[in-house]
């Protein structure tokens, strides 16, 4: 069979048979060299390692998380799916993020996530599964280098769903990246220290266990909110 077909196939039978309500988490991550030479990218690969692990480990939680990985850099890509979280996490352990890109293409990769969360939704809701208000995780270094129009663009799309309670963000920052970021949420973006990058991808897995566990008492998801530093 050919793999994307059986992909599929796994992943319509584990929309139909997982009735936990889920957690939807899109990670939307800056592939742009300064990444790496920074070495930021080594850090959020770990941190996304021990988030998918520690996830894995509890029964709830993974029945419940559901997550998707876009990175942008010279264009966005979707490198992990949402779906069965069996098959995410497998592909994220064998294959880090890697970053080389020579340009900072974030509105490209927010607008890529976005189209997959509503798609999600729509899958989702065609075989009656609930889910939590989405969160979009953007985690940058640098400032983006689209047109100032295609940023804005992006950001009006993001705002709509956030006035709506549709989506929840959280964006950020490793460098200068908080310039463009703050067009993309509310509150303050964070400024996460190099060490701080793996702590906060540890506060999201306890808050998806958390969230797993207390469905019923706790109606919406939130993240922690001590893992940056402002």
């Amino acid at each position: 069979m050919d793999k994307k077909i059986l992909e599929m196939y796994v992943k319509q039978e584990e929309l139909s048979s997982n009735r936990s309500k889920r957690i939807l988490l899109c990670f939307c991550v800056d592939v742009s060299a300064s990444m790496a030479v920074s070495g930021m990218i080594d850090k959020v690969n770990q941190g996304i390692e021990n988030f998918f692990r520690r996830t894995h480990s509890e029964i709830l939680a993974r029945d419940a998380a559901d997550v998707c990985i876009v990175t942008f850099g010279d264009r966005a890509e979707v490198v992990c799916d949402f779906g069965a979280f069996d098959a995410a996490c497998e592909k994220v352990l064998r294959s880090p993020i890697r970053a080389t890109g020579t340009l900072t293409r974030l509105a490209e990769g927010v607008n890529c996530a976005l189209d997959r969360l509503e798609s999600h939704q729509r899958e989702l809701a065609e075989v009656g599964n609930n889910a939590f208000v989405p969160w979009l995780v953007i985690l940058s270094d640098g400032v983006s280098t689209e047109p100032e129009t295609e940023v804005r663009r992006a950001a009006e799309r993001v705002h709509a769903l956030l006035r709506d309670n549709r989506l929840r963000t959280r964006c950020l920052s490793m460098g200068e990246g908080y310039k463009s970021l703050q067009h993309f949420t509310v509150e303050k973006v964070e400024r996460l220290e190099e060490l701080s990058v793996i702590d906060f991808f540890n506060l999201v897995s306890r808050s998806v266990s958390l969230a797993s566990k207390q469905t019923i008492e706790h109606p919406s998801f939130e993240l922690e909110s001590d893992g940056g530093q402002n």
